[in-house]
């Protein structure tokens, strides 16, 4: 053998190891990957629990357990779409008003998992039947209108209330409140939508309608007063020293409270004769009485006034 010979066959047996050593090494990873994918492990998700065939005209007052453990067994794959895992609990067609039943697993998108165990295997549901009943709807008011200001008419649209739901509540149901509506401080009327407050049992119940339309009438309090002693005089532009007998009006008169309380005979109120266009003698006139807005004069006495003009 030449040298040439040799050293070609040494460079073959070096290719040749360094081949099967890749090839082992590739088939030992390969290997790793497959075993990694098929190795199995266990899992626990807790999933809702959906109940399904409640008959018609009843609804479930009681279910022991909404949620429920699943402990599964599951290459790494199957495990990573757990959440597609539904638990359900179907009744029978004639189910008993009260009872126990198994929590099975929904299969239709159910990853390719065992089912090791689910905890609780079962649950336990009341029923009841579902009724309608009208119920008349209150407002409730906070709070008081500002000074000088009543409540008045209140009023709630609808009046009345449709609720839904197991009998076992609706039938104790005897009034609808709606939240709290404020009036304090109100000098206007209020026109607020509110829902209806918590009532016992409101998760199972459908309230019809959800809002209600409070109306509140918002007065001013109206007062009476009688002011004597009011001095008539016959406005600025009259020079003349003229007599008038009786020299005051006593007078009655009505509006705001916050308004009438506040009136003074010698501020705000004059009583006028005008004497301008009358020549020297005896006249009987009416005085005309000037009130602050808002404020109405209900009556004057005396009504008539002798007027005497003197002569020039």
């Amino acid at each position: 053998m030449t040298a040439e010979e040799h050293h070609n066959r040494r460079d073959l047996y070096r290719f040749a190891l360094g081949f099967g050593l890749a090839a082992i090494l590739a088939l030992f990873l390969l290997s790793l990957v497959l075993l990694t994918g098929l190795r199995r492990e266990e899992h626990t998700l807790v999933s809702p629990i959906e109940v399904t065939g409640i008959p018609e005209g009843y609804v479930m007052v009681r279910q022991s357990h909404a949620r429920a453990k699943i402990r599964v067994s599951g290459t790494p794959a199957d495990l990573d779409h757990m959440e597609l895992l539904r638990l359900q609990v179907t009744l029978p067609d004639h189910p008993a008003m009260e009872g126990s039943y198994p929590v099975t697993l929904r299969r239709e998108e159910a990853p390719s998992v065992e089912i090791l165990e689910i905890t609780p295997s079962e649950i336990h549901i009341r029923l009841a039947e579902s009724v309608q009943k009208n119920i008349p709807v209150t407002v409730r008011l906070v709070g008081s209108p500002a000074p000088g200001f009543r409540l008045g008419e209140v009023t709630v649209t609808p009046a009345v209330a449709r609720v839904s739901g197991p009998s076992e509540v609706v039938r104790d149901i005897t009034a609808i409140r709606t939240t709290a509506v404020s009036v304090s401080d109100a000098t206007a009327p209020l026109s607020v939508k509110v829902p209806a407050e918590h009532v016992p049992g409101k998760g199972r119940l459908t309230l019809c309608p959800e809002l209600f339309t409070v109306r509140v009438q918002v007065k001013e309090i109206h007062a009476t007063r009688r002011l004597a002693g009011i001095p008539i005089t016959t406005g600025p532009d009259e020079s003349r020293r003229i007599s008038i007998t009786p020299s005051t009006v006593d007078i009655s008169v009505t509006g705001p409270a916050r308004l009438v309380d506040k009136l003074r005979a010698a501020t705000g109120i004059s009583a006028v004769i005008d004497t301008r266009g009358l020549a020297s003698g005896i006249y009987v006139r009416r005085a005309a009485i000037t009130l602050p807005r808002g404020v109405d004069l209900i009556s004057a006495s005396p009504e008539l006034f002798t007027v005497t003009v003197p002569g020039s």
